[in-house]
């Protein structure tokens, strides 16, 4: 019965996903934030319940100065509805300037009876013309005009940081989270149309877990006149200091990493069932490259090789049509003969098929929003005929019993098979859910898996900064790596799976024909482990173009980057 709920649940989550927009933008009408001045800017703070938001009660407002360099504004009553409602409640900002054009903004609220589930501090004053968060394939570069909003939110694509860069017509803003936890967080801007100005707002989410009356968000640094590399450092020594990032360079096992040349995609099974390479296809192929190239410059890297690209997640055996386990072993076998090293992609947290949930009682496994509705894999349509294909839940690597799973089916291969890695699909894949927390599963996924097999790789799919340092290895939706190309810092990264072969096709993948693809087209070189795409019969027809690569290859070396060596100091940082 109580699956039978959760199935109707899903297929009203299916039937209206195609109904709903995201709205964001001034709500319309006045809300009466009462605004304090600081340094020639105007701040004001909300408060965002279950139930409903609230800003501070003009009538009962309190401001006081302890110094010229500080300010607080706080309140025993919060007012809703632009004051047409009004509650007892506290809710409190100070803001306080550190020298050097920073400012340290933080907020705290409480709400007697409501379940207080974020904070917002609101911001006027600057003249925005765009924010950074990312790279622009990334959707990281956002234009303003009185007529648009930007939102981003982090961790995701967009934004991989923390942290934002306010572009202006005469200077750069930025603001940063210090935030010693993983939450999420937001930032926007919109246009209030009543003071004809944009407004920029900053949202702290607490943790869906562990909701409560109260909330208090962690320190916010707003300011301007420092280069972006200086403030991306400020966040990589948070990440050392509070998330246990190690540098690449301070790891001992990067040897074999610093020594590839070459990614090569041997592609296996369509999810409409074509067959692109058997295991036997892939070896006959491998030792090709290897006339060419030293096979200690070539990772093999195999997406699915267990059948119809999607289907059978998270189940992952050897494909019977491809060769079964033998034939899977033999490839292995003739590729570390040749020295290269061979890694298998898994479903990781993008995919498990309601079949196996079903059967292994761990439909509750989904990774939930904040509301603690399940997401589901449907935005999709592999086979062409103008539907979705609704294949089954995105999955929460926080939850013991599907982790559990994982790190029991990724020992299986690598006692089985002998591969050198794997590589976990969707690493990126985060919400702030009530249940379990995805970011703390991979921690522990990684943990064990190195603490059992200390000499095999781990690779995952684009990510964020508390991850980069989990994973040997990443394949990300085109380069360059994060802001100042800091992912260097701590990870390599070689092309994504979408990277086409020679006759443009993207295999197994869900792009199809990509020769004018993201991957291409923002991919920087320089900084990303050259990669190809190999089909049975490709090096028949185009086996001189890719012999030409595989030469230019062979000279291929990583570019250096100021944010891969630097020294992170107290120095460094100012506070």
């Amino acid at each position: 019965m109580k699956r039978n709920k959760l199935l109707l649940i899903l297929s009203l989550l299916i039937f209206f996903t195609g109904n709903t927009f995201a709205q964001f933008g001034p709500i319309g009408y006045d809300f009466k934030d009462p605004y304090v001045e600081f340094n020639n800017l105007l701040f004001a703070v909300r408060l965002s319940t279950e139930s409903n938001i609230y800003c501070p009660d003009k009538k009962s407002l309190k401001i006081s100065n302890s110094s010229t360099n500080e300010l607080t504004l706080s309140c025993d009553v919060l007012s809703s509805a632009g004051g047409q409602l009004t509650i007892p409640g506290k809710i409190e900002l100070k803001i306080t300037n550190l020298g050097k054009s920073r400012l340290s903004i933080s907020a705290k609220a409480s709400h007697p009876t409501e379940i207080c589930k974020t904070i917002l501090v609101l911001i006027k004053g600057i003249e925005v013309k765009s924010f950074v968060s990312e790279y622009p394939q990334a959707r990281g570069v956002k234009e303003f005009t009185n007529k648009t909003n930007i939102m981003v939110s982090y961790p995701s694509r967009s934004a991989t940081m923390p942290l934002v860069f306010i572009t202006t017509t005469d200077k750069e803003w930025f603001v940063l989270s210090k935030d010693k936890k993983l939450r999420r967080k937001g930032f926007a801007c919109s246009y209030d149309h009543l003071s004809k100005e944009p407004v920029i707002l900053l949202s702290h989410d607490e943790d869906t877990r562990k909701l409560s009356n109260s909330i208090e968000s962690p320190e916010w640094i707003i300011g301007s006149g420092q280069t972006r590399l200086s403030i991306v450092e400020e966040r990589c020594k948070d990440l050392e200091q509070n998330f246990n990032l190690v540098p690449y360079k301070k790891k001992g096992d990067t040897k074999w990493i610093d020594e590839l040349k070459l990614v090569t995609f041997f592609h296996g099974i369509h999810w409409t069932g074509h067959m692109f390479n058997t295991y036997e296809q892939m070896g006959d192929q491998l030792e090709w490259i290897c006339k060419t190239m030293d096979g200690e410059n070539v990772l093999a890297f195999l997406p699915a090789w267990d059948g119809r690209y999607y289907c059978a997640y998270p189940e992952h055996h050897a494909d019977e049509r491809m060769g079964g386990a033998d034939g899977l072993k033999q490839f292995v076998d003739r590729a570390h003969k040749l020295g290269v090293k061979v890694v298998l992609m898994l479903g990781g947290p993008n995919l498990a098929n309601f079949k196996f949930l079903k059967e292994h009682d761990m439909m509750d496994a989904a990774l939930k929003g904040p509301d603690g509705y399940p997401q589901i894999q449907n935005w999709l349509d592999w086979n062409i005929d103008l539907s979705i294909e609704t294949m089954g839940l995105i999955m929460n690597f926080g939850h013991p019993k599907y982790r559990q799973y994982m790190i029991e089916k990724t020992t299986e291969l690598f006692d089985t098979f002998n591969v050198d890695g794997v590589f976990l699909d969707g690493t990126l894949r985060w919400d702030n859910s009530p249940d379990y927390s995805p970011y703390e599963g991979l921690i522990q996924y990684t943990k064990e898996i190195r603490e059992r097999y200390p000499t095999k790789m781990l690779m995952g799919e684009d990510g964020y900064d508390a991850i980069y340092g989990l994973f040997d290895m990443f394949h990300t939706s085109g380069g360059p790596l994060g802001l100042e190309n800091y992912m260097l810092r701590y990870t390599r990264q070689f092309y994504y799976l979408s990277y086409p072969a020679e006759n443009g096709s993207a295999g197994i993948h869900e792009i199809g024909w990509s020769l004018n693809s993201p991957t291409i087209n923002s991919a920087k070189p320089e900084y990303t482990i050259p990669s190809i795409s190999l089909f049975d019969g490709i090096i028949e027809i185009y086996g001189d173009t890719i012999r030409k690569k595989l030469k230019d290859y062979k000279k291929w070396r990583l570019k250096e980057c100021p944010i891969m060596n630097k020294q992170l100091t107290i120095n460094n940082i100012q506070r």
